[in-house]
């Protein structure tokens, strides 16, 4: 009897290939490896609009005699507020240059015309995470939840609501992942921030010290500038968020 074998029950199942498997992963360590990669690569660019931009806190020092902790918060806001314009000025320019387009030095200062709509986004945000703070899990998820909002603005060039809707969609399901991300970023810029001892009055006068303040949170800045757009970028490329 002549049996005649069946090729279909022989062939192996098919395996999805490495680049499948991982389209669908979100990785801290790779996130972290390509910014600091894209930031180096760039520093000076990046570094030197950072730079321009921190240098209007120098006028602290002009600033009446006020009690140390009013000027300390106001030199604080200040700091809030460029760094999210450091942020507008380089996202788009982080993921350009995944695109092989160079970062001019003119583009990042022409990409600051967005940023009255990325300022009042990121205040919204820290005026809301501020209030679940008290309860420091939702207020720590809550800033997870919505990393990728100020980069989908500015790429997407939607409303602030959907820049926040649509950060949602990216983070879903891998909010630990970005918060460990953040977690990150703000130890650095805090670090630099209470270690220097800017809560000190006599620290906010002195303008050899300013200089130098600024010269660092420049660096610090800028590297969490390009570690949001890398994530928006990594985020942006898994299947369920494309």
């Amino acid at each position: 009897m002549n049996r005649r074998p069946t090729a279909s029950a022989l062939q192996p199942a098919p395996r999805p290939s490495f680049e499948a498997v991982e389209a669908d992963e979100f990785s801290v360590a790779e996130v972290l490896s390509d910014g600091l990669r894209s930031w180096l690569s760039q520093l000076p660019s990046f570094a030197g609009i950072a730079l321009i931009l921190h240098a209007p806190l120098l006028l602290i020092t002009l600033l009446p005699p006020l009690p140390g902790p009013l000027t300390a918060a106001i030199f604080l806001a200040g700091e809030l507020v460029v760094a999210l314009l450091v942020k507008c000025a380089l996202v788009k320019a982080v993921l350009d240059a995944r695109r092989g387009l160079p970062a001019e030095f003119v583009e990042l200062l022409a990409a600051l015309r967005g940023s009255f709509g990325v300022v009042v986004l990121g205040l919204r945000i820290f005026t809301r995470a501020a209030g679940r703070l008290v309860m420091i899990v939702p207020g720590l998820m809550y800033l997870a939840q919505t990393f990728a909002a100020v980069p989908a603005l500015l790429v997407e060039a939607g409303s602030g609501g959907k820049a926040l809707a649509r950060s949602r969609q990216l983070t879903d399901g891998v909010r630990f992942q970005v918060l460990t991300i953040c977690v990150l970023i703000w130890s650095l810029a805090l670090g630099l921030t209470f270690l220097s001892g800017v809560y000190k009055a006599e620290s906010l006068s002195n303008t050899t010290w300013i200089l130098v303040y600024i010269c660092a949170r420049s660096l610090d800045t800028s590297l969490a500038a390009v570690l949001s757009a890398t994530a928006y970028h990594h985020l942006s490329e898994r299947p369920e968020t494309a």
